[in-house]
């Protein structure tokens, strides 16, 4: 999401200035840009997606009533980074699943309801339809995203100190041969001129 509002935002604002090629140009980096900000710095690039969602309509809102926006756009961004900081993990579940229901109803629009004779979705040409289809999708994928959660904190809840002891012997026995062999050396005098080999450090 990030790579695509960075897209958008450099290549529909940077349209008609200077050469045609720097608006894509640019827009292209700005994605790339964006893609390796939200892999690398998980909960920032929460917080940014979620600023941007709420500055861009406030902003837009208060600019078609001919109002200066950038101070109200900037004050829903900060609140977006506060909300986007503080409530990352649930926002992590809810997010995917609906802008995967959003851009499946958009993308089913475009592909299966072109206006022409035969088309096997046309009544996606109609918005209310989009977006009935985005919000019947994005039902069963919250409550999907909700259940795994739910799975996953059931699995971590049930490892038990046994469990807990059992990986650690294994981890034991897989290092056994290495701790063996550098006891070994040190016996035969194989090590170092220092004072011989080291064992192996545990994990």
């Amino acid at each position: 999401m990030l790579a695509a509002g960075a897209f958008a935002c450099a290549f529909f604002g940077l349209r008609g200035i200077g050469h045609p090629w720097l608006a894509p140009a640019v827009a292209v980096i700005a994605a790339v840009l964006g893609g390796m900000f939200g892999a690398l710095a998980d909960t920032w690039a929460t917080a940014a997606l979620v600023a941007g969602l709420l500055a861009a309509p406030v902003g837009a809102g208060v600019a078609a009533l001919k109002r200066p926006w950038p101070p109200l756009a900037a004050l829903a961004g900060s609140i977006g980074l506060l909300v986007g900081i503080k409530r990352q993990r649930k926002l992590q579940i809810f997010l995917p699943p609906l802008f995967a229901a959003a851009f499946a109803a958009l993308g089913a629009a475009i592909g299966w309801g072109p206006n022409r004779r035969g088309a096997v979705l046309w009544r996606l040409l109609d918005v209310d339809w989009v977006l009935g289809l985005a919000a019947a999708l994005a039902v069963p994928l919250i409550l999907l995203a909700v259940q795994r959660e739910r799975w996953r904190r059931a699995k971590l809840e049930g490892r038990t100190p046994e469990m807990d002891d059992e990986d650690l012997k294994r981890k034991i026995a897989e290092r056994q041969p290495d701790y063996e062999r550098a006891a070994r050396e040190l016996e035969s005098g194989g090590g170092s001129e220092d004072g011989g080999g080291t064992l192996p450090q545990s994990e």
